[in-house]
């Protein structure tokens, strides 16, 4: 659980993933300086929403991430960042923070799933932080990412990847 006077981190969306083992997907969030990787698993909705942000793809009608990001912008709020800040029994948590578009600002933090606040400050083009108290907690290095990403590819069959011609 992070303090009130725990510094925050920022990160950046290193890869989205999917865990061999489990067949969830897992969003890896890079410290913007440094090597620290912070796997976050979520589920496939919440996969599918960051995807489609990542890629830029605008879908036909709105998705419930840009809907929520419409209602905030209606409301006179906007998304302002978004922080993971406790970890708590194997859950991450996170909040989205808002201020208010008026001359006397507001500020709110609304308590979220990280998948979610990720989405969402995806299409609001806003940071992402980690506490480092839950960076410290949850983080792997980068070394050994790789090495796990080594090991899944010596264990495929090369039948498991389809026909390809060059």
């Amino acid at each position: 659980m992070a303090s009130d006077d725990d510094p925050f981190i920022a990160v950046e969306i290193k890869a989205l993933v999917i865990d061999p083992t489990t067949d969830a997907p897992v969003v890896i969030l890079q410290a913007c300086e440094g090597d620290d990787l912070l796997p976050i698993w979520i589920g496939a909705f919440e996969a599918h929403a960051i995807a489609i942000a990542i890629e830029g793809v605008q879908p036909p009608r709105p998705m419930t991430h840009d809907f929520l990001k419409s209602v905030i912008d209606s409301t006179g709020f906007k998304v302002v960042g978004v922080r993971i800040h406790c970890l708590e029994d194997g859950v991450f948590k996170a909040e989205v923070h808002l201020i208010s578009r008026e001359t006397d600002p507001t500020s709110l933090a609304l308590d979220a799933r990280p998948s979610d606040a990720i989405a969402l400050a995806l299409r609001a083009h806003v940071p992402i932080e980690v506490s480092q108290t839950v960076m410290e907690l949850a983080r792997i290095q980068k070394p050994s990412i790789d090495e796990a990403i080594r090991n899944i590819l010596e264990q495929l069959d090369p039948k498991d990847l389809g026909q390809y011609e060059m």
